[in-house]
């Protein structure tokens, strides 16, 4: 009766045939495979779920489905990962249980790997939803400021502002040099409309709300302290040498004023301080906006965050399940002996 023989490189087979401990053929065999089934499973899916959507019908077609898909995703994988590490085992033809169990770890590893690579080159629609949920869900988290920022975010238009100044607003003497001066109302708030368009450009305002769209950005990177990051890029942009209307400004809107109302430097002043207090309500209600934004921003980031861990997890368990599924499929796959050889002493091991 011939007898395998044990050596040092492997187990021997007669004529001095050793067995081998690894078949990376049989491996790219059962990955290949496995992805198909994947791809097969993936168009099926489509195709049923296509099926069931009646938009016509019901109120909310897409109901439930995200529920189903997962785990229409898990049930599929198991089986394509099962198949594959089967091939696999089979194909690699080494009647040991440990090493039919390895080369079913191996094609579930390199299965991973290729999910993985589909995820980054944005081929996750051909293999299922695992790359697609790794890539919807990290760009849903990047994204955060472009969703809540309203496209008409918008700075205080200064000279429109100044346009709404009214007489009534005026102490009696201001009231009654302008009365002497023929200044109607629609005079006044002509005029001072035009003192602020000539120092507040479009450019400026344009500028302002690219700062504050900057600073929200930058705030998200260090969520502790958007409020302060926010507030500081607002007030930088009323006071200080950046302020979209400097003192520069104020000084050039105190001078025209003064020529064309025919006012006294102090009527002018006063003049402009109520169109000045016009403004900084407008400037607070950009403050208690961006607050609105603030919060929002950071409710989403919460959620985009807690998306992300709970995708993380689920993606883990679907993972360590395919990884028992192939090593189930590998163990069923196993041969209980070589090509020309009986059933002995291998099926053992």
């Amino acid at each position: 009766m011939n007898a395998a023989r044990a050596t040092t490189g492997g187990t021997m087979l007669p004529g001095n045939a050793a067995i081998r401990r690894v078949s990376w053929g049989a491996i790219f065999a059962g990955t290949v495979v496995a992805m198909a089934l994947m791809v097969f499973f993936t168009t099926l899916g489509l195709a049923i779920g296509a099926a069931a959507v009646d938009p016509l019908y019901e109120s909310d077609p897409l109901s439930g489905m995200a529920t189903g898909s997962g785990i229409y995703f898990i049930v599929t994988q198991l089986i394509a990962l099962a198949v594959g590490g089967f091939v696999g085992s089979r194909l690699a033809g080494v009647p040991r249980t440990v090493a039919s169990l390895l080369h079913g770890v191996a094609v579930w590893a390199l299965a991973t790997l290729l999910l993985a690579w589909a995820a980054i080159a944005g081929g996750g629609a051909l293999f299922g939803s695992a790359s697609t949920m790794i890539g919807n869900t990290a760009r849903g988290a990047a994204n955060v400021v472009q969703t809540v920022v309203p496209d008409d975010l918008s700075f205080p238009d200064f000279s429109a502002i100044a346009s709404q100044i009214s007489m009534d607003a005026l102490p009696p003497e201001i009231r009654q040099a302008l009365e002497q001066n023929n200044i109607t109302p629609a005079q006044l708030r002509q005029e001072t409309r035009e003192a602020f368009r000539n120092v507040v450009s479009q450019q400026e305002q344009q500028r302002a709300i690219g700062v504050l769209r900057d600073a929200l950005t930058d705030a998200l990177r260090t969520p502790g302290d958007i409020g302060t990051d926010v507030d500081q890029a607002l007030d930088r942009l009323v006071a200080g040498p950046d302020a979209v209307f400097s003192q520069e400004d104020r000084q050039e809107v105190l001078t025209v004023l003064e020529r064309r109302l025919g006012v006294t430097p102090e009527q002018a002043g006063q003049v402009l301080q109520a169109s000045e207090a016009r403004i900084e309500r407008a400037v607070e209600d950009v403050r208690r906006t961006l607050d609105q934004i603030q919060q929002k921003a950071l409710e989403m980031a919460q959620t985009a965050a807690s998306v992300l861990a709970a995708t993380a997890m689920w993606l883990t368990i679907a993972s360590l399940l395919g990884l028992a599924a192939a090593m189930g499929g590998a163990a069923a796959g196993r041969p209980w002996g070589i090509l020309g050889d009986r059933r002995d002493d291998y099926d053992r091991y």
